[in-house]
């Protein structure tokens, strides 16, 4: 679902790509939401998703 949704956006992902940015955003979502006890919404998922895969892309 999310890959379909990041898809949409113009973000095409090869599959290690994409297993690193959903890394990447799990561990963002455990430690910057679960910690605080905060809620995630998947409008939020997609936005750190999106951030992430523009960090890694600039970076990789």
């Amino acid at each position: 679902m999310l890959r379909k949704l990041l898809k949409e956006r113009g973000i095409n992902l090869t599959k290690e790509e994409f297993a690193i940015i959903c890394e990447i955003t799990t561990d963002d979502i455990k430690f910057n939401r679960l910690s605080f006890k905060k809620c995630t919404g998947l409008n939020y998922v997609l936005y750190i998703a999106i951030r992430s895969a523009s960090i890694f892309k600039r970076c990789a």
